[in-house]
């Protein structure tokens, strides 16, 4: 686990040449560039594989040539380095990916591409990414919810039957997090302020304790940025919008 932002390792490591920093970022980032590299070679990789080396060795480039003004995050930049070095080592090797849509020119020695393919293959690559980043953000959903004594897979075994009854939840969920001081406390305490809930939303108090695990997964939802995606994309988020 960092100890500090990202932000700040990375400006450590690039301007100073940090060795320990470096260690920590590769460390905490080694289950990521595992599950990159296996998700670009559409099969399992280990470390003890040479795919894992190329990964490795990108995501160092990606720690020294990430610049915040690119307009991506670290992941992604991270991602899109792994895959493209990936990619160059396949065709060094003369291996195709399939997924790639791509025609190796024997003659020229050289990959040839249709503009119909191109836009084709940049089509899927944009697919899996977003699905990719989906299935990032919601596996960080997940240890946040263990965090407050809710999982991933119970979600549903929590949520209200009734679709009025999502539906008046989603709109307490929003209104909480337009209250810092209730998600300052629910952050810091992993409870709800029952009592100025109570206050505020005219329910029963058993209501709020029966529906309570459902309620903290929606606000933290709604409630940080790093779960934009999330908010867009997953169907029980969406009710009511």
């Amino acid at each position: 686990m960092m100890d500090r932002p990202l932000e700040q390792i990375l400006k450590k490591v690039q301007e100073e040449g940090s060795t320990a920093e470096r260690n920590m970022l590769i460390e905490h980032y080694r289950p990521f560039i595992l599950r990159t590299v296996s998700h670009v070679c559409k099969r399992q990789i280990g470390w003890n594989h040479d795919e894992s080396s190329v990964g490795l060795i990108a995501f160092n480039e990606a720690i020294d040539r990430y610049n915040e003004t690119l307009g991506k995050s670290f992941d992604n930049f991270a991602f899109m380095l792994i895959r493209n070095r990936l990619v160059d080592e396949f065709r060094k090797q003369g291996t195709i990916l399939r997924s790639e849509s791509v025609i190796y020119d024997h003659v020229q020695d050289e990959f040839a591409q249709t503009a119909l393919e191109i836009a084709s293959a940049m089509e899927a690559y944009e697919r899996e990414q977003t699905a990719f980043e989906l299935a990032q953000e919601l596996m960080l959903y997940d240890e946040t919810l263990q965090e407050y004594g809710v999982s991933l897979e119970e979600l549903e075994d929590y949520s209200p039957k009734h679709r009025d009854s999502r539906q008046q939840f989603i709109q307490m969920a929003k209104l909480f997090s337009g209250h810092a001081d209730w998600v300052e406390i629910l952050h810091t305490t992993k409870r709800l302020p029952m009592k100025e809930m109570l206050d505020f939303f005219k329910v029963s108090r058993k209501t709020l304790e029966r529906n309570r695990k459902y309620l903290i997964a929606l606000v933290l939802i709604y409630s940080s940025e790093e779960f934009e995606r999330i908010r867009s994309t997953v169907s029980f988020a969406d009710v009511g919008e």
